[in-house]
């Protein structure tokens, strides 16, 4: 709402998982002007919306078929009966287009805040360690047909897009998290893609239960 009080539209990338249950949650509750916000994927698996699997679907079951304010005018989901590499493409022109820029331009959009999940390998979306897609510079976009964790076909935002947004929020919960966060927050491991992610003019935010930030001393991050 602070957002929406200083400009027309709210862009917002979520996350699946865990994290989209507590997502759905939270926004059931929310009290806004959702006309307003643009909802996007910062990844998604390439299966059916009726897949348990499927981020979008998550939504739609417990949001959208759930509450009612929240209209599913609000969400982009990405068009997954593409094949994988057009989905990706599919998904960038998508981007592209609400955010008033051309295909071939090449400027990067900046989103007001992207929900980020971090694996117990310290992925975050679909980027994995020591994937090629880490490396990626000039797709927003990309896809990805070998995912070490199933189902292996995805979509996903690439770090350039991720460090383009004005919030970059990481949600972490429960104990199995504690080591990975460590790793992430105070070893700076730089062989895990979460640790990759750092908003080049943006604001980086961990959100942590008591149990997740067990392995951190002091108060680094927002607890909760």
């Amino acid at each position: 709402n602070q957002t929406l009080a200083k400009q027309d539209k709210f862009r917002l990338g979520v996350s699946g998982g865990s994290l989209a249950d507590i997502l759905c949650e939270g926004m059931s509750d929310l009290r806004s002007d959702f006309s307003k916000w643009e909802i996007f994927f910062c990844d998604e698996r390439i299966v059916p919306a009726t897949d348990k699997e499927s981020t979008w679907g998550i939504f739609k079951r417990n949001l959208l078929e759930r509450y009612d304010n929240v209209p599913e005018s609000a969400f982009f989901p990405v068009n997954c009966t593409l094949d994988v590499a057009e989905a990706a493409l599919d998904y960038e022109r998508t981007i592209r287009k609400v955010f008033g820029l051309s295909e071939s331009s090449e400027e990067v959009p900046s989103f007001d805040l992207l929900i980020l999940g971090i694996g117990p390998d310290g992925h975050t979306a679909s980027l994995f360690p020591g994937h090629p897609l880490l490396s990626e510079k000039k797709k927003l976009i990309a896809p990805i047909a070998d995912s070490p964790k199933p189902p292996p076909k995805r979509v996903t935002m690439t770090l350039p897009l991720i460090n383009n947004a004005k919030v970059c929020l990481f949600g972490a919960q429960g104990g199995g998290k504690a080591e990975i966060l460590k790793k992430i927050i105070v070893d700076r491991d730089q062989s895990l893609p979460a640790s990759l992610v750092g908003p080049a003019n943006g604001e980086l935010i961990f959100v942590a239960c008591d149990a997740a930030a067990a392995l951190i001393e002091g108060d680094p991050f927002r607890g909760c």
